[in-house]
């Protein structure tokens, strides 16, 4: 990975970490990861998947536009996504958008 870069890997059956910097430049890969991630579950079993922030090396807004729309889409598919580790960064983005406790709901 190059170090303008995000990547997801997959840890276990239903976990994800993102690593590197999820910024306006990496969101659309993360999420075109994401949408792949999504449709290759079966729809018609509810999932229970994590995405864990560990690694993410630096972020701004679009990392917490990239969570939010993850979230959607995710539900959209009967999928519960839930987060780990969130960055510092991000939760202050979030609180400033107003969005802190949707946010905080879906951290484990």
């Amino acid at each position: 990975m190059q170090s303008n870069q995000a990547e997801i890997t997959q840890q276990s059956e239903q976990k994800y970490l993102v690593a590197g910097i999820v910024n306006f430049s990496t969101v659309p890969d993360l999420m075109n990861r994401v949408n792949a991630i999504f449709a290759s579950l079966s729809a018609a079993e509810s999932t229970n998947l994590i995405i864990d922030f560990s690694q993410i090396t630096e972020c701004n807004s679009a990392a917490l536009a990239w969570r939010l729309e993850s979230v959607e889409k995710a539900s959209l598919k009967n999928i519960v996504l839930k987060f780990e580790n969130l960055p510092a960064t991000l939760l202050s983005i979030a609180k400033a958008y107003g969005v802190e406790e949707e946010i905080k709901r879906l951290v484990i």
